[in-house]
């Protein structure tokens, strides 16, 4: 087999040392023979061994990919090197290497360290996710009912606007869903407590909503829109322009245009975009 011609990025990739590196790069291209390469230069350039290593993958496929492709890659050099006996032992050490997924690697150093953690016992375990859902719906049964009991105020105000008085599922839904889609952030809380300040206008709103994030969106939104039905307006009136006969629709189609004309160019003022809307 020929000697694989690494491309320059590549090459960086593989052989720079003592800094954070970050690959980018399509499906496809070669991601994984570079991280292949990069582990054998550290086994054999570094005399780093391979047990000493942490690679981690997002699949239990790709963790056993990895590794197989580490090993062929080993025996590829000991070819070249029969005697080379630090190659001989990483086949060894290859068996109790961490190659292997995300949450397996979280999970093996909570079982190795549970004794340094607050009320984690020695026998846990990682719930499937029909359990998961089950635990979901008693905890959040469990609050719910808590907050009937206290008569929360604020938790009613919620039951108003999100449920009816004879089911209060949907804002259980919402809650779940919620908590479901902050777990994809590293810091759901922050990112939450962030996002809920993004509501607190009620200061900004007394000067112009426009210049809220929701008052941009929204005007954006009718921008968007507008550009459009003025889009669909003018090829009638481009079509009507060439029969004279019609030369009354024509005008009103002309009229209907510039009005949208003039929203739009108001949008920069949520009040004064509402008036003239308003008017017309």
């Amino acid at each position: 087999m020929g000697e694989v011609k690494w491309t320059k990025e590549q090459q960086d990739a593989i052989y720079e040392k003592e800094s954070n590196i970050l690959v980018a790069a399509a499906a496809g291209s070669g991601k994984t023979a570079v991280l292949v390469e990069r582990i054998i230069h550290k086994i054999i350039q570094d005399k780093v061994d391979i047990d000493k290593l942490l690679v981690v993958t997002f699949t239990n496929s790709a963790a056993a990919e990895m590794r197989e492709r580490v090993l062929n890659a080993i025996y590829q050099k000991l070819e070249e090197n029969p005697e080379d006996e630090n190659l001989q032992r990483q086949i060894t050490l290859l068996n109790k290497a961490s190659i292997c997924t995300i949450d397996s690697f979280c999970l093996e150093v909570v079982r190795n360290h549970f004794f340094e953690l607050e009320n984690v016992s020695p026998n846990f375990r990682i719930a499937d996710t029909t359990e998961m859902e089950l635990l979901k719906q008693e905890v959040i049964e469990d609050i719910f009912e808590e907050k009937y009991e206290t008569e929360d105020l604020d938790f009613t105000k919620l039951i108003n606007v999100y449920t009816s008085y004879r089911d209060d599922t949907p804002l259980k839904d919402l809650v779940l869903k919620i908590h479901s889609y902050i777990q994809s952030n590293p810091f759901p809380q922050k990112w939450l407590e962030e996002k809920i300040e993004m509501f607190n206008l009620e200061d900004r709103i007394k000067e112009d909503f426009s210049q809220t994030i929701w008052g941009e969106i929204l005007l954006e939104e009718v921008k968007e829109e507008l550009i459009d039905d003025i889009s669909v307006l003018e090829k009638v009136e481009e079509e009507l322009s060439y029969e004279p006969e019609l030369e009354k629709f024509y005008q009103t189609i002309r009229s209907d245009i510039e009005q949208l004309e003039m929203i739009k160019s108001s949008l920069k003022n949520w009040d004064k975009a509402y008036e003239i809307a308003r008017a017309i």
